[in-house]
C-alpha cells in the first residue's frame, strides 16, 4: 500500500510541475506577445479613471518599463488563438475603460457644481447681515417677504 501512496504521490507532483510549466510557459508566450504592451497601457488606462496620485505615479513607472520590455521582445504573430485573446482582452479593457468613465465624469460633474453653489451661498451669507442662530435666519427670511432659499436634495439629485 505505501509503495503505491508513494507513487501517487509522485505522479501528483510531476502533473504539479507540469501544470506550474506549462503556466510559465504561458505568462512568457503573453509577455513577449507584440500586443502585450497595448493590453498593459489599456488596463493602466482603466485603473486611471478615477485613481489617485500615487496610482497614476505607478502606472507612469509600469509604462516605462513596458517600452523597455517593447524593444527586446521577439515576434509571436502566428499564434492565432493566443493573437485573437490578446485582442480580444485589450478590446474588453476599452470598453470597461468607456463605461467607468461616463458615471465618473458625472459624478466629478455634480461633485463641482455642488461645491460651487456652497461656495456661492458662503458668499452670499458673508455679505448679508443676517442673524447668526438658523431659526431666526428662518424667521427673518419669510416675514420680510423674501425668497425663501433653495435647497439641495443631495440624495434625491440624478448623477
Amino acid at each position: 500500500m505505501e509503495a503505491f501512496t508513494g507513487s501517487y504521490k509522485e505522479k501528483e507532483n510531476q502533473e504539479e510541475n507540469q501544470d506550474n510549466h506549462h503556466h510559465e510557459l504561458l505568462k512568457t508566450r503573453i509577455s513577449s506577445h507584440p500586443l502585450y504592451g497595448l493590453l498593459v497601457e489599456t488596463h493602466l488606462d482603466c485603473l486611471k479613471v478615477g485613481g489617485n496620485e500615487d496610482d497614476l505615479e505607478e502606472s507612469d513607472a509600469l509604462r516605462d518599463y513596458m517600452k523597455q520590455l517593447d524593444n527586446h521582445k521577439t515576434s509571436t504573430l502566428g499564434e492565432s488563438e493566443l493573437d485573437h485573446f490578446m485582442e480580444a482582452y485589450c478590446l474588453a479593457l476599452r470598453k470597461l475603460k468607456e463605461a467607468m468613465e461616463e458615471p465618473h465624469q458625472k459624478s466629478m460633474t455634480f461633485i463641482t457644481n455642488m461645491h460651487h453653489q456652497l461656495k456661492e451661498l458662503t458668499a452670499t451669507r458673508s455679505h448679508l447681515d443676517l442673524p447668526e442662530s438658523p431659526a431666526s435666519f428662518h424667521h427673518h427670511r419669510h416675514t420680510s417677504g423674501e425668497r425663501k432659499p433653495e435647497m439641495i436634495d443631495c440624495a434625491r439629485r440624478s448623477i
